[in-house]
């Protein structure tokens, strides 16, 4: 199928091949400031809902709200064409698949039986993945300082998991583990078609796709829960996770890395997210730490630091030739 945009809708989607001067740092960095608070808030919304909605039915539901945002810009922009571009189509099914399908159900299921401030922990394992997949597919090279601040952040979490029941049951923890895994993996692959897309495009992409797959699945197992949405307590976190958490978390962690590189994003974001995190899982659930968990963050975030110190924030685009 082709596009139905404008012609000139492709040209308004090129962005220049590389990202080094001083205002788009600039501009890179408030994106990723943005996104620490909204990326701190997830966990927190998310062991809200999972305790109170159905959980398919808040990830469909959330995913369709943030869908619908994505697709109303696109539309202003007139651009909702190129979601249907089929030279960018398999990659930006596989860039939802792994970046909101996957790891909606996974957070959510997990913090079903695990508290807030412990999924914190487990997501401060991200750096990890970002720093090895960006060796393996993006050709960045680590530094010495970057793999013993790698080796920190694994004590930290081992630290904790030896306390022996912050990480119960051990399925639930598994599946807050592995989300950090599928956020990387489609920002990887949506680093390789941008540019010449932008973030706007790779945002919508994300919840349009998974909107149709979670609404599927929704309709499929639990399509009787969708008359919870009626109910007030039920919506408002809806379409606030939905709009503000997804579509607005998406859209600035993507302003960010199209403009830094991947590892040194993560690592500014990262650090700040669990210290927010855990602010607003004792104001907004009533959670308290341990004092081993407080010491696990602690010793993550100076590992997330210098992770920061040990790399170079201007992102090195090779462009994707194949896909031009």
């Amino acid at each position: 199928m082709h596009s139905s945009a404008p012609k000139n809708s492709t040209t308004a989607t090129i962005i220049p091949p590389t990202y080094k001067s001083r205002d788009a740092v600039a501009a890179g960095l408030l994106f990723a400031i943005s996104n620490v608070t909204i990326s701190a808030l997830q966990p927190i919304i998310t062991r809200y809902a999972a305790l109170r909605i159905d959980p398919l039915l808040f990830c469909a539901s959330s995913v369709m709200v943030a869908a619908g945002c994505a697709a109303a810009m696109l539309a202003c922009k007139g651009e909702l064409g190129l979601l249907l571009e089929l030279r960018y189509l398999p990659r930006l099914i596989a860039i939802s698949t792994a970046g909101t399908v996957a790891t909606t159900l996974a957070l959510i299921y997990g913090l079903r039986k695990i508290d807030a401030i412990t999924a914190v922990i487990l997501l401060e394992s991200e750096p990890i993945y970002s720093l090895v997949l960006a060796i393996i597919f993006l050709k960045e090279r680590p530094s010495r300082r970057q793999l013993l601040a790698t080796a920190t952040i694994l004590a930290a979490i081992g630290y904790v998991f030896g306390a022996g029941h912050s990480f119960r049951p051990l399925y639930a923890a598994l599946l807050i583990l592995i989300t950090p895994m599928f956020w990387q993996s489609s920002h990887v692959l949506s680093l390789k078609v941008m540019p010449p897309l932008t973030p706007r495009i790779i945002t919508s992409a994300r919840y349009v796709y998974a909107a149709i797959v979670l609404l599927v699945i929704l309709l499929g197992l639990k399509h009787s829960s969708l008359g919870a949405l009626a109910v007030p307590r039920v919506l408002v976190p809806v379409i606030f996770t939905g709009a503000f958490v997804y579509f607005m978390g998406s859209f600035t962690w993507y302003g960010a890395i199209s403009r830094l590189s991947l590892a040194w994003t993560t690592a500014l974001v990262i650090p700040a997210v669990p210290v927010a995190s855990l602010v607003f899982a004792m104001i907004f659930l009533g959670e308290r730490p341990t004092a081993r968990e407080l010491a696990g963050i602690a010793s993550a975030v100076i590992g997330m630091l210098a992770l920061v110190l040990g790399s170079d924030a201007r992102r090195n685009v090779v462009p994707a030739a194949a896909l031009e």
